[in-house]
């Protein structure tokens, strides 16, 4: 994600006063001050597993050795069966190397941003699966410069309401990852594709999101199978409905998540969060279907004279069209709009950062929609449209009827 700070003359100094004075760690919890997501209200508790997958059909097209595979680290969320007094995981994968890499990334003292290693999650890692019960399986892509745990408040709701969640990190298109030594991977763009995007912008996108739909075919691929990799019994195997598919994505995920759900079977149904869709070709765009679809996003996709930060270029006015003709060829879709909501809102960072402390820095990407408000406006919606098109229940908008001053409802189940 692109966190883009706001010149303030006086906080800087502040800042720099402070960073000689104190040092880095005392600094950075007070210019960027995080704190821990909430526990999910659901009746399920959380188990997670951390898996290194390889793609043995796919080589990688981010380096120039031919023989290198497409390598993903992949994370996995199960209700499970947690005694008391069982170590929950950080809300980070692998927090000291990913925040030490992060820093040598960004030139920047690695005591600036090493509370953020100390975010929990509400997930024991290694938990004992739920036996004889089965649980419908969401598929989750995160945004370009993305993580797969950006969209943890989202994802720890749905398993604590009896889901499975899985999401793989796009290597190379992940702010960062790791390969099975525990290396770090940090973003980067594709040369070749970076090149011919020069001459076609649209030619980039539409070969990465390609890319990134084939990371979740694999993963889907995998986890259904019974043995992981011809050796390990699969032991999520039994529990998941593999007839009761389901994908979610932020961004350029969400892009990722509607090319799936025209392109691949077995998905029934998707959510898009702020949804960058200028990469879709125009076959995925333009099909018709009745395929359920949920988005949730910034007010301005009604109308590109309401401010926002998502729609105000020239590919940005593309993405607007795109999501308007999506809509009028899916006869099962579902709109919710926020108001006073930008880009980050939809995702943890909205959740983690606490905004409004004296001395901290203005972030781009977060708009006046209190943290509360729009956790639970995506929670509702998102649990009532995954229950209503993977559990055969009622989307009954009713539950959003506290938050009608936030938000625009519209719908189409023609």
């Amino acid at each position: 994600m692109d966190f883009i700070y706001q010149n303030n003359t006086f906080k800087t100094l502040i800042f720099l006063g402070f960073l000689l004075f104190n040092g880095c760690a005392f600094v950075g919890q007070l210019a960027i001050p995080m704190e821990s997501i909430d526990e999910p209200s659901g009746p399920y508790d959380i188990g997670t597993q951390i898996f290194f997958w390889t793609d043995e059909s796919r080589s990688e097209q981010y380096t120039v050795d031919p023989t290198d595979l497409r390598n993903l680290l992949v994370q996995i969320w199960y209700p499970a069966q947690i005694k008391e007094g069982y170590q929950k995981t950080t809300h980070m994968v692998f927090p000291q190397l990913a925040l030490g890499s992060m820093a040598k990334t960004l030139n920047a003292p690695s005591g600036l941003i090493q509370h953020g290693g100390q975010l929990m999650s509400n997930a024991v890692k290694g938990a004992h699966p739920v036996e004889g019960e089965t649980f419908p399986l969401i598929l989750f892509s995160h945004g370009d410069g993305g993580v797969g745990t950006q969209n943890l408040s989202q994802i720890e709701m749905l398993v604590s309401q009896g889901y499975v969640v899985i999401a793989p990190n796009h290597t190379y298109n992940a702010s960062i990852t790791f390969d099975e030594d525990l290396n770090s991977v940090v973003y980067q763009s594709n040369v070749t594709w970076r090149e011919q995007a020069l001459h076609n912008k649209k030619y980039y996108a539409n070969r990465l999101i390609r890319y990134r739909y084939e990371d979740m075919a694999f993963v889907l691929d995998t986890i259904s199978s019974e043995k992981l990799f011809s050796s390990l019994p699969n032991p999520y195997h039994q529990m998941i409905d593999f007839s009761r598919v389901g994908i979610m994505g932020h961004s350029m995920g969400a892009g990722t998540s509607y090319h799936a759900l025209i392109n691949d079977s077995r998905i029934q149904s998707a959510v898009a969060l702020d949804g960058w869709f200028f990469p879709l070709d125009q076959k995925t765009f333009s099909t018709q279907t009745k395929k359920p679809f949920l988005h949730l996003g910034q007010e301005e996709f009604l109308s590109l004279e309401i401010e926002g930060d998502i729609n105000n270029s020239e590919s940005g006015r593309i993405n607007f069209d795109i999501h308007n003709t999506i809509l009028q060829n899916n006869t099962n879709s579902f709109m919710v709009y926020v108001k006073e909501s930008l880009h980050y809102d939809f995702t943890d960072f909205k959740q983690i950062y606490i905004q409004d402390r004296p001395f901290t820095f203005p972030i781009s990407g977060l708009g006046e929609i209190p943290k509360n408000t729009i956790k639970e406006i995506m929670n509702k919606s998102i649990l009532e449209f995954f229950n209503y098109s993977l559990k055969n229940s009622t989307f009954d908008t009713a539950v959003l009827d506290q938050h009608n001053k936030d938000i625009i409802v519209d719908y189409d189940t023609n």
